[in-house]
């Protein structure tokens, strides 16, 4: 697979801290990557500056190979246009309806479509998240999960090939939980490369192709899932034992990992 997006000696100061430290980490066009580690080690941060939304302090981003803090107006247009963000807080227009925080990218990216088109697209987009009752609400009207949905849904809107998701089944019940697990698995389905922050141990177990483990704003391990799962350094071994350690099926690798056997 071809490196996507990738990542050079990525170092990002955030209030005097290194909240990125060296960075140097790709993912591979067509794969879903999660990044995991503890909280406050920079996961949320490294997935906005993969996406373009924060430039790094040193080192650089590519985006198919190029600058993407250098990219030429027309060509970060197109990256715009082919990636999707959904962020932890939802990151909703509050002043605007729900219809129109889902028309917006469509509008924005999309300008050759109609209004009628548009509509189509929200709606089907509102029905697929059980929420078309609530096209008019404004999203102080809706609960925290409705909000992280219409925040998926409006990632997804423009069917693109590049998704950022940051926690996209936290903070939302089980039943909103299973969609948002269908909706990640049509887009791996159908080749979108995927790079998420999650904890969801059906995220890692079910869908991850790779992992990226991030500890004090350092990359601690990445690559493939397998191969991280059975990672040397205890820092590693403590953070996916803790992500699998509930989940009811083990191989003889995840076995050992969590003290069910052989060498520890």
């Amino acid at each position: 697979m071809s490196e996507l997006i990738e990542l050079r000696g990525v170092t990002l100061l955030l209030g005097g801290h290194e909240s990125l430290r060296d960075v140097s980490v790709s993912f591979p066009e067509g794969s879903c990557t999660v990044i995991l580690g503890p909280s406050g080690c920079g996961k949320s941060t490294l997935l906005k500056v993969a996406a373009g939304i924060i430039p790094p302090d040193r080192g650089s981003v590519l985006y198919r190979g190029a600058d993407l803090f250098s990219l030429p107006e027309r060509r970060m247009r197109e990256f715009r246009k082919s990636n999707g963000f959904s962020f932890q807080d939802s990151a909703l227009w509050e002043n605007k309806t729900i219809f129109d925080n889902l028309a917006l990218p469509l509008q924005v990216h999309s300008p050759e479509l109609t209004r009628a088109e548009i509509e189509r697209k929200v709606i089907r987009a509102l029905e697929r998240g059980n929420l078309v009752d609530s096209i008019h609400f404004r999203p102080a009207q809706c609960s925290v999960g409705e909000r992280k949905i219409v925040s998926i849904l409006r990632a997804l809107i423009g069917e693109p090939g590049l998704v950022f998701m940051d926690t996209p089944t936290g903070t939302i019940d089980p039943a909103m939980a299973e969609m948002v697990l269908a909706m990640i698995r049509d887009c791996k389905a159908r080749g979108c490369t995927i790079v998420m922050v999650s904890h969801d141990k059906r995220i890692a177990s079910t869908l991850a192709d790779r992992l990226v483990v991030l500890v004090g704003g350092a990359v601690a391990a990445a690559g493939a899932f397998d191969a991280i799962k059975k990672d040397a350094d205890p820092r590693v071994r403590g953070i996916i034992a803790e992500l699998l350690g509930e989940i009811a099926s083990f191989d003889t690798d995840l076995l050992s990992l969590l003290g069910g056997g052989g060498d520890n």
